[in-house]
């Protein structure tokens, strides 16, 4: 309508309308523990996890001890035993790979711009070696029942009920006394969730558990069969089976070699590791950084000083390291990004008609010199939002600049 009276506002108005996209759907981030929260630990996703779980282990038995293997919340806050551990490193499987929630989405990932492409190909070498990485959540920490200790300070209502670091007591029977004091602590606190049992629990007994060695004892002999069972049950190519080997053999090493910093000559070590097992280093150090996001991160929650403290630097000095050693895989990884962004864009533009016959067509643009450059203008508004250099051509595209630019800001820029 007041368009139609010819006034200097609607005019105002039309240039402003067409000119600018205003954006209002932006890809969000939350921290990281909301992040999980709210993607991760659901109820879809866990109880996918748990079938995982029940599946193999009523295939294999010795996959169940899990269930009795408790764990501490200096290390492993997201809940008391190992049990919580592996559900939650396998709903992040689910999540990533079902398309659910995508790393980005990660506030301390998301302010990290210099890793922006190393953490898009991350979700790519999750979802690529799903299978590999299944077996690992189930299998990496397979020997913590077998290498397990307590201690507890002096004095402690820990070390009180016997779990001192000289305890005389038996393994099996300091298991059992620790999950009975759990259970009956539970049953008085009924309403917690595991994260808050947890944490409560470690608070009131001061109980350390500890698992020395628990890595190389996963893949020694005394496993083999139940490694071989669970890689024959995930499908697992030969290659397959020797990178899960490694990462499994080397998950703490790598923790304790990048706690602090990067580390760019023991990077190059586990690269030479591949290689010597007649593997491709990168290709075995792309799943033990995916092994390390799953198991350190996604898996574990630190609580430290009245705090859940969740180790995002980790992996990003797992990153770090990388650059460090080998530069020439991030300019690689730089190029390969962009050629399957582009694809991905240009693959979307055709879906909301802006290939480039789609365009001609709506335009009535014949062949010739008044070709040139229109596709190149209309890729740079569906990114920017801005229509201002389509000139004559911006009325009729529009629509399809806006649902285009629309896509690309919530899931490709």
């Amino acid at each position: 309508m007041f368009c139609s009276l010819g006034s200097v506002f609607c005019m105002l108005y039309t240039v402003i309308m067409f000119d600018k996209i205003e954006n209002k759907k932006r890809k969000e981030t939350y921290p990281f523990l909301e992040w999980m929260d709210r993607f991760v630990l659901t109820e879809e996703n866990l109880r996918q996890a748990r079938d995982v779980m029940y599946e193999l282990e009523a295939q294999v038995s010795e996959l169940s001890q899990v269930h009795r293997t408790p764990q501490s919340a200096n290390h492993h806050a997201e809940g008391p035993m190992m049990t919580n551990h592996i559900e939650n490193m396998i709903a992040g499987i689910f999540a990533i790979c079902e398309g659910k929630v995508s790393l980005s989405q990660i506030e301390e990932f998301a302010r990290e711009k210099h890793f922006k492409n190393e953490i898009a190909e991350l979700e790519d070498v999750i979802c690529e070696n799903a299978a590999t990485l299944k077996a690992f959540t189930m299998l990496h920490d397979i020997a913590k029942y077998d290498t397990i200790s307590f201690s507890s300070p002096a004095g402690s209502k820990g070390a009180a009920e016997g779990f001192s670091k000289d305890s005389r007591l038996d393994k099996s029977a300091l298991i059992d006394r620790y999950l009975k004091l759990l259970n009956a602590f539970k049953v008085d606190l009924p309403d917690l969730d595991s994260r808050q049992v947890a944490i409560d629990f470690y608070k009131e007994f001061e109980i350390k558990v500890h698992y020395k060695g628990h890595a190389k004892v996963a893949v020694s002999d005394k496993y083999e069969e139940v490694r071989n069972t669970v890689e024959d049950l995930c499908r697992l190519t030969a290659r397959d089976r020797e990178i899960l080997a490694l990462t499994i053999k080397y998950h703490i090493e790598v923790m304790d070699f990048i706690g602090d910093k990067p580390d760019g000559a023991r990077y190059s070590y586990l690269q030479r590791v591949g290689q010597r097992s007649g593997i491709d280093g990168n290709d075995l150090l792309d799943v033990q950084t995916a092994a390390l996001l799953l198991d350190a991160l996604i898996g574990s929650i630190g609580y430290q000083d009245g705090a859940l403290v969740p180790d995002i630097e980790l992996v990003l000095n797992m990153l770090r390291s990388e650059e460090l050693a080998v530069v020439e895989r991030r300019h690689a990884r730089v190029k390969k990004i962009e050629n399957k962004k582009q694809s991905e864009f240009k693959k979307m533009l055709e879906s909301v008609g802006l290939g480039g016959g789609d365009v001609f067509k709506l335009l009535d643009i014949p062949f010739g010199p008044g070709r040139a450059g229109i596709i190149d203008k209309v890729q740079n508004a569906v990114k920017t939002g801005d229509l201002s250099e389509l000139g004559e051509y911006k009325d009729k595209l529009y629509s399809k600049v806006q649902q285009a630019h629309l896509l690309y800001a919530t899931s490709m820029e």
